[in-house]
């Protein structure tokens, strides 16, 4: 007798424990976007189960009234209640007992889920540049200083010392988690102008030959390279001029040419 009394106490504590509600899995942490909804989901074992989502917005938790507050996935579409704070959503699961187990919190917070767009301004100091990173929506930054150097610290203030004043095309690559996008900026660290209407460089791009032709008499014709070297340096004295590039790896080389007007340049890509 004593033993079916004590079975019978040990089935009824089992009975109770397994009905208690305890949460197996909790709502995460997440970012909203202004034109969509997000789900926060929680999991629990146990009989009979009900639900209900509580929100903080800073002044405690407060039981909920939408549609989908007494379910186990909560909708969050109005986002624009949550900027410009945070807000605190948990769950409390009760079952069929009225036993209650409580969720962790997680935060919703506001994302304006758009692509980041790249942009930038320069400053210099004889060959060393300073760089300043006019993104927006950018997390993650990547630099091209257009000298085969590139930055990848995710700096929005680099400074890059060329070693040569010349002119470099630098490029800007910025990241979020909805998109990238990119910034090309021809940086003249010299104060070169580019080629005027009353001059022609054609074709662009090219494989060999490229066909210089001015109003004004060309005195000087220099092809460099990206970081300002010297590849050939040759005297014209006429309004025409047929330069060769074939000897040249592919790549893009800057074409300085001086007239009595000054010097200026044009980029040119070798094929």
């Amino acid at each position: 007798m004593k033993n079916y009394t004590l079975l019978a106490a040990l089935t009824l504590i089992t009975t109770i424990a397994i009905a208690q509600p305890v949460i197996t899995s909790n709502p995460q942490d997440a970012s909203n976007c202004p034109d969509s909804c997000l789900m926060l989901n929680v999991a629990a074992n146990g009989v009979g189960l009900s639900y209900q989502w509580q929100a903080d917005e800073g002044s405690g938790f407060a039981d909920l009234s939408t549609a989908t507050a007494m379910s186990q996935m909560l909708s969050v579409c109005d986002a624009g209640a949550v900027a410009p704070s945070a807000i605190d959503y948990r769950c409390v699961v009760t079952d069929t007992n009225g036993y209650r187990d409580t969720s962790l919190s997680a935060t919703v917070s506001l994302d304006s889920c758009l692509a980041p767009t790249a942009s930038f301004t320069y400053s210099f100091d004889q060959a060393e540049a300073c760089f300043v990173s006019t993104s927006t929506n950018a997390t993650t930054l990547i630099w091209n200083f257009g000298d085969g150097e590139t930055d990848n610290s995710n700096n929005a203030t680099p400074c890059h010392d060329y070693g040569t004043a010349w002119i470099f095309d630098v490029t800007l690559y910025a990241y979020n988690d909805h998109g990238s996008d990119e910034y090309t900026l021809t940086c003249d660290l010299v104060g070169l102008e580019e080629i005027s209407s009353n001059m022609s460089v054609f074709p662009n791009p090219t494989s060999d030959i490229v066909f210089i032709q001015s109003d004004e008499r060309i005195l000087h014709v220099r092809v460099m390279d990206l970081k300002g070297n010297t590849l050939q340096d040759q005297s014209i004295m006429s309004s025409t001029f047929n330069l060769s590039l074939k000897d040249y790896s592919p790549g893009v080389y800057t074409i300085v040419i001086e007239t009595n007007d000054g010097l200026m340049y044009q980029k040119m890509i070798k094929n």
